[in-house]
């Protein structure tokens, strides 16, 4: 493969990602929710996981031996990617500590039984795609090739610009969390009806900083915490949530 069509490959594999996760929080939570990290339907980390078993498992004809060195490549590849992201956002995204034989919560056994399969099953998972990339001619390929990877660019930038204003967002609430906790104390002394104000005074301020991309990043990843501003991004979700409750109701 040529550089334009790994990064085909690489989009197809991110979709499927997105794809699988977002079917999986559906039929869980029974609503859709864009579950990917950048905004368009993709997951980044599915595409390169993707590529590394084509570049990597794919040569290996045992699909016992092919599954298990895939499953620990997907795991090495989500632990980096885990503590990267940590790392950049001061987030977590995802965490398996209620899941057994997890490590720190970033990987666990279920993932690496579920990406072993995929790795094992790989040479025929790929066999329509190539069929339908090798279809394509050349000069169609490269251009389409380019252009999806402007728009790819383009979502990265804008997702960490909005990351950044997020955590910004985060501290400024933390601050705002802070100041009135003692209020807050004496608001529920007082009774329920103090205590709405101070609520509904907290999602007034939530409404003026979150942009609707940062609302749906929280939305879409209901395990992240902030290892800075966690208390301010709790409440942000108990809030977000109690604001989506009322209008259901009202269409019903």
């Amino acid at each position: 493969m040529n550089f334009f069509e790994m990064f085909l490959w690489f989009l197809i594999f991110s979709f499927i990602g997105w794809l699988w996760e977002v079917i999986l929080y559906y039929h869980s939570l029974h609503k859709f929710v864009n579950r990917g990290f950048l905004n368009g339907p993709y997951c980044p980390i599915y595409g390169v996981g993707g590529l590394l078993f084509i570049l990597t498992t794919n040569q290996i004809p045992d699909p016992l031996l092919r599954g298990l060195a895939g499953g620990a490549i997907a795991c090495v590849l989500e632990y980096i990617t885990s503590y990267t992201l940590e790392v950049l956002f001061h987030a977590r995204w995802w965490d398996y500590s209620n899941r057994p034989f997890n490590l720190n919560g970033r990987i666990c056994l279920y993932g690496f039984l579920l990406f072993g399969a995929a790795a094992a099953g790989m040479p025929y998972i790929i066999q329509p795609f190539a069929a339908l990339t090798g279809a394509m001619p050349e000069p169609f390929r490269t251009i389409l090739s380019s252009l999806l990877m402007v728009v790819f660019v383009m979502d990265i930038f804008a997702t960490n610009q909005g990351l950044i204003k997020l955590n910004k967002a985060l501290k400024e609430y933390q601050k705002f969390l802070d100041k009135h906790t003692s209020q807050l104390i004496n608001f529920i002394r007082k009774g329920k009806r103090a205590f709405e104000m101070r609520f509904e005074s907290g999602r007034k301020k939530a409404r003026t900083i979150l942009t609707y991309q940062q609302r749906r990043i929280i939305a879409a990843f209901p395990q992240m915490r902030s290892t800075r501003y966690n208390d301010a991004l709790q409440e942000f979700r108990a809030l977000l949530e109690h604001s989506r409750t009322p209008g259901k109701k009202r269409k019903k």
